[in-house]
């Protein structure tokens, strides 16, 4: 049997209910935590996960207290390096939303720092 592959979703806006109605259909994947510094994001959030998640207003307290396996960047683009100089520094399997950064600066460290993780 095969175990559930459990998402943190880091964003629930437009694109991560998107996210989050897609791992809602794919078999063995689950929703499991999302984290928003929006309360209405939140809530869009949770009505929209297929079961009970967990909610957290800063993505670092969801890395801390939540069990997952991976994690989905849905946030705006300019906040996706700094998300991810944190998200580098777990074991967490990732996606990130394009653009990855948004400065030549910022991509090039998330390319140095998640090099170090091979």
């Amino acid at each position: 049997m095969v175990d559930k592959i459990r998402y943190g979703i880091i964003g629930s806006g437009m694109m991560g209910i998107e996210h989050i109605m897609n791992i809602n259909i794919i078999p063995d994947s689950v929703v499991t935590a999302i984290a928003d510094p929006h309360e209405g994001s939140r809530n869009w959030a949770k009505a929209t996960a297929a079961n009970p998640i967990e909610l957290y207003s800063d993505f670092r307290d969801l890395l801390e207290s939540a069990d997952i396996d991976a994690v989905i960047v849905s946030t705006p683009n300019f906040t996706h390096a700094s998300i991810l100089d944190v998200l580098f520094e777990t074991d967490l399997h990732i996606l990130c939303e394009k653009p990855l950064c948004t400065t030549f600066e910022d991509a090039k460290n998330a390319a140095l720092k998640s090099k170090s993780h091979d």
